[in-house]
């Protein structure tokens, strides 16, 4: 195939990576080219096999896009932060094929609107604020005072009290081809459009039905719950009834409420709530117990590496202490340490006896256990 490119780039090839952004792929490594005389193009034109170029770019795109690791942290985060600034959010779903950004320069003569960092397909913030700034004021039941509509949106000079962020999906996203056949194109006064004329079909790059995007609504000055669900209310019929993107007039960008997404969407807030509280505890308790250790003395330290290593966990800390002490383990000022160690022990399990109330004090192991202790303490 020809490309117009260096002839380094065209003996390698590049080839699309599934993980890496689709759009960019979609975007700037089209191969599709044919040289007529001295201009590229592949208006016109089908390749050696006789398919349409066009069309058969698409298809190097159309499947699953977008990775599932990324986008779920991107609306989880999105939602999030809808959510501390007091707005509202929603997923809804497309109920028929998808478009956006049909308008944008591309060498199959339809571009499409990609997400900048998702790789996948997306709807403007600016886009949407304008959908729902017409449904308010053409559309809605009970329509709303102009000077609210204003207030809200903004005016020429204003900026508007709610934002829109741009609608992302909250699952990989499936892309089909479609395509549209204008029979009437390139008429003039001497040949009018008629019947007789040759149809000429144009693909473009869709998104298939069945595709939950996340809206939300937030205020970026001081509005009313009352306010929030308005707009959120407003943007939710506009997408139900009017559609959202391209070709609208003929049934594209319908949406329909998703339940079940919202409540998946709404779990993953949880998780990631839960997961985040205890990432902090236990970054919190690390940062204690790390403090703890810090202030221990050498002896402290190794007292607590001896019984954190211990076989029998459910064998008494003093009993295990006693036994090392007995077998020499420590003398002098370490003997010592140790032994006021198992004294502050004893007093806080309140198992410490200066005196003995059984019969026979030689059978009372902890009074036995407190005089030994007072002998080391003493320097026996």
């Amino acid at each position: 195939m020809n490309l117009p490119l260096y002839e380094a780039a065209i003996e390698q090839k590049p080839r699309r990576d599934t993980d890496g952004h689709a759009g960019l792929w979609y975007d700037k490594f089209c191969d599709r080219w044919r040289l007529d005389r001295s201009a590229w193009t592949m208006a016109g034109r089908k390749d050696d096999d006789g398919n349409n170029p066009k069309l058969g770019w698409i298809d190097t795109i159309t499947g699953e896009v977008g990775s599932a690791r990324q986008i779920t942290e991107s609306t989880a985060r999105l939602a999030a932060l809808i959510e501390n600034r007091g707005g509202r959010w929603q997923v809804l779903k497309t109920a028929s094929r998808f478009v956006t950004g049909l308008g944008r320069s591309h060498p199959v003569e339809n571009g499409f609107a990609w997400h900048p960092t998702l790789g996948t397909p997306y709807l403007p913030g600016s886009s949407i604020k304008g959908m729902v700034r017409a449904w308010a004021k053409l559309d809605a039941d009970p329509k709303p005072d102009c000077h609210v509509v204003e207030r809200l949106f903004g005016s020429p000079g204003t900026v508007g009290s709610i934002c829109l962020p741009d609608a992302v999906p909250v699952a990989p996203v499936r892309l089909e081809a479609d395509v549209m056949t204008p029979h009437y194109a390139g008429w003039t006064e001497e040949h009018p459009p008629g019947d007789w004329r040759s149809p000429v079909p144009i693909p473009f790059l869709v998104t298939a039905a069945e595709t939950p995007f996340l809206f939300g609504v937030i205020a970026c000055r001081p509005v009313s719950g009352d306010d929030l669900n308005a707009v959120s209310d407003w943007l939710r019929c506009a997408l139900l009834w009017a559609g959202a993107g391209a070709k609208t007039a003929v049934g594209y960008g319908r949406f329909a409420e998703d339940a079940a997404g919202t409540d998946d969407l709404r779990r993953q807030l949880r998780d990631r709530d839960r997961a985040r509280d205890r990432r902090i505890r236990e970054q919190r308790e690390a940062r204690e117990r790390a403090t703890r250790l810090a202030a221990l003395s050498p002896i402290e330290l190794e007292i607590k590496e001896l019984l954190t290593s211990r076989h029998d966990k459910n064998r008494p800390d003093t009993a295990v202490i006693m036994e090392e002490v007995r077998n020499d383990r420590w003398a002098g000022d370490a003997k010592s340490e140790v032994a006021a160690w198992q004294r502050n022990r004893m007093q806080r399990d309140r198992r410490w006896k200066e005196r003995s109330g059984a019969k026979n004090s030689a059978k009372d192991r902890d009074y036995q256990r407190t005089l030994l202790i007072k002998r080391w303490l003493a320097g026996e």
